[in-house]
C-alpha cells in the first residue's frame, strides 16, 4: 500500500493538479469564451447557448480528469468514455446528422436545414480512433507493469 508522505505529494499529486488546473482554465477559454467573444450574442441562436455551455462542461470536465489520471488505467478509461460522450453528445444535438435552426427575422421565421452527417461521420471516426488509441495505451501500461513484474521476480543473481 502507498504511503502518502510530502515528497509523494509534491512530487506526483501537486504537479498533476496544477497541470489539470490550467489545462482545465484553458480549456473554459477557448471553447467557451473565445466563441462567445468572436461572435455576438445574435449570431448565436438562442437554442445553442446552452448547448455551448454544456460541451463546455464536458469538455473540462475530460481534460481535468484526463490530467489527472494521465499514464494509467482509469485515464485510458476515461479516455474512452470522452470519446463515447462526444459522439453520443454530437449525434444528440445534431438530431443524428441533421441540424436544424429556426431564425426569427423580425415578423418572418426562417428555418435553415443543414444536412451535416459527413462531419458527423468524421466526428465519429475520430472517436472511433481515440478509443483504439486509448485501448492500445491500456495494454502497452499492462504489459510494462507485468514486463515489470516478470523480471524482477526473476533474478539469477
Amino acid at each position: 500500500m502507498v504511503e502518502l508522505n510530502s515528497s509523494f505529494i509534491l512530487n506526483k499529486i501537486l504537479p498533476r493538479i496544477l497541470k489539470a488546473t490550467v489545462w482545465g482554465s484553458l480549456t473554459i477559454l477557448v471553447v467557451y469564451y473565445l466563441p462567445t467573444i468572436l461572435l455576438s450574442t445574435d449570431f448565436i441562436p438562442v437554442d445553442y447557448a446552452n448547448t455551448l455551455l454544456d460541451f463546455t462542461l464536458i469538455s473540462v470536465f475530460f481534460v481535468v480528469v484526463g490530467q489527472l489520471f494521465a499514464g494509467t488505467i482509469i485515464g485510458c478509461g476515461f479516455g474512452i468514455a470522452r470519446a463515447i460522450v462526444i459522439m453520443v453528445y454530437f449525434f444528440m444535438v445534431s438530431g443524428g446528422g441533421v441540424f436544424s435552426v429556426i431564425l426569427p427575422i423580425s415578423d418572418a421565421v426562417i428555418n435553415f436545414t443543414f444536412d451535416i452527417s459527413v462531419i458527423f461521420l468524421m466526428i465519429v471516426s475520430v472517436s472511433l480512433f481515440d478509443i483504439a488509441k486509448n485501448l492500445l495505451e491500456a495494454i502497452t501500461i499492462l504489459f510494462k507493469k507485468t514486463n515489470n513484474r516478470v523480471k524482477t521476480s526473476i533474478s539469477f543473481y
